[in-house]
């Protein structure tokens, strides 16, 4: 019997336990590449937006999710309620403020 889109992207996403960097969502299979790369562009969403991305039931979005959430690739927002929860991107240029390098860079590199 044939796998369903939703099998086949939780199984890829269960396949490693590392986080997920920007290199590693261009190899998952449709939609949820599809899918992330739209969230990230929007960098806050819901868990609804992303269900109808993937065109995945809410039960099914929730459970990859979840992964992401583990994986390091989504944060659940403090907007969150108990009817929607709200989710940022990680990869979201919001989400990631520059640091200064160490004075010692130079050091270290030479």
């Amino acid at each position: 019997m044939s796998e369903t889109l939703y099998e086949i992207a939780l199984k890829e996403l269960k396949a490693s336990t590392e986080d997920i960097r920007p290199s590693d969502i261009i190899s998952f299979p449709e939609p949820l590449r599809s899918a992330l790369n739209f969230v990230i562009r929007l960098g806050r969403f819901s868990l609804t937006e992303f269900a109808e991305k993937l065109e995945f039931t809410r039960d099914e979005a929730k459970k990859i999710a979840d992964i992401l959430v583990e994986r390091n690739l989504f944060e659940v927002t403090k907007f969150s309620t108990a009817e929607e929860t709200f989710y940022q991107s990680r990869l979201s240029a919001m989400t990631r403020p520059m640091k200064r390098p160490p004075s010692d860079i130079w050091k270290k590199l030479d």
